[in-house]
């Protein structure tokens, strides 16, 4: 049974999740938020509201990744040493394999950080504190742990698909739009991506519990109610044991690919041009980047020449999500051009020159 705005009630009612009382009531409020699932929000006064996701066909890969999330939550909340990670993510509520559906309590209030950046037109430095405070959180100790202690069926033990791009001539990712058929290309044409990319991937480590798909979109942020800001971390679809420098190295490229997509490039400068003249904008973004950094690095212990270590290879994996960030860009698109030009330029400029980049772009 798929599930629908219509039957949704009808469906947590069965489930015990809801109260006949509350439905009848009028306390419960169907909106749907549908992305690659199934997505509903239940609002509710009375009670915590609900966020429920199914997903959208029985492919193995879709099913797969949905357990690996409910894995993921129930596995952090079943464990008082695994408290760390289970504070970012969102509260287990019910999972159903038989029907693929996963619920959990919804943030009420949050504001994802694209909103909130985009909201406030600026990148505050305390947004960048928080996310090094969560992500050092998990990939520290309890990070470690729960690799170490979970059933690890659930978890492929794979690199990001994005390291092997360069190797497909379109049979190993179907649907390619043209434009990222080109983008593919690309990254074989010039031996330095491909060559760079390889000694990515033959680098990968295996060092602790990743959220695979760290983006501002998955990071929603709460006000209490004495006014502090909390962090919370959702979609753990793509939770895997992998190299902790992915997640991290995705905020970096975050924040500098936010930056280059808002640049002007219908002006028809080239990339590097357009990057020298708006490089004085980057001001704007370096505290918040020195906050995550320097919050992450405390939080995982790293000092002296192993935290620079880490940094550079955080910078590193920066730059190959840099590429998938122009791939999601140029889903539906006919060319390569515009914007996620300018994110394969600075992208290759960070995988020939990472120590360069940390300083000059970053500056850290």
């Amino acid at each position: 049974m798929f599930l629908t705005a219509s039957n949704l009630a009808h469906y947590l009612l069965a489930r015990g999740r809801v109260t006949p009382e509350s439905v009848v009531a009028g306390d419960f409020i169907v909106a749907e938020a549908g992305r690659r699932n199934r997505n509903f929000k239940v609002i509710r006064r009375r009670e915590p509201g609900l966020f429920v996701k199914q997903v959208k066909t029985f492919e193995p890969q879709a099913i797969s990744t949905l357990a690996r999330e409910a894995a993921c939550y129930a596995r952090a909340q079943s464990d008082a040493r695994h408290a760390p990670l289970a504070r970012l993510m969102p509260r287990l509520v019910d999972y159903d394999p038989a029907r693929h559906t996963l619920v959990v309590e919804l943030a009420d209030g949050a504001e994802n950080l694209t909103e909130h950046h985009q909201r406030l037109r600026s990148f505050p430095p305390e947004i960048g504190r928080l996310l090094g405070d969560a992500l050092g959180a998990y990939h520290s100790e309890a990070g470690r742990r729960f690799a170490q202690e979970t059933d690890l069926s659930v978890f492929p033990r794979q690199p990001p698909w994005i390291l092997s791009l360069h190797w497909s001539a379109g049979s190993m990712f179907p649907g390619l739009s043209a434009a990222n058929a080109e983008l593919a290309r690309v990254l074989r044409r010039y031996s330095d991506f491909s060559r760079r990319l390889d000694r990515l991937r033959e680098g990968w480590r295996y060092d602790g519990l990743i959220h695979g798909d760290m983006k501002w979109d998955n990071c929603l942020l709460l006000t209490r109610e004495d006014g502090g800001q909390e962090l919370r971390v959702v979609d753990w679809e793509l939770a895997d044991v992998g190299d902790v420098c992915w997640d991290a190295g995705a905020v970096l490229q975050a924040y500098l690919s936010h930056w280059i997509l808002s640049l002007p490039v219908a002006s028809g400068l080239p990339p590097e041009e357009l990057l020298r003249q708006a490089e004085r904008d980057l001001d704007a973004v370096r505290p918040a980047l020195r906050e995550f950094w320097g919050a992450y690095a405390a939080a995982r212990g790293l000092a002296g020449a192993a935290a620079r270590e880490a940094l550079i290879r955080c910078v590193l994996y920066g730059a190959a999500r840099m590429i998938q960030t122009a791939y999601e860009c140029l889903a539906f698109s006919a060319s390569l051009a515009g914007p996620p030009v300018a994110l394969l330029e600075v992208s290759l400029d960070i995988l020939k020159n990472p120590d360069g980049t940390a300083a000059k772009l970053l500056g850290l």
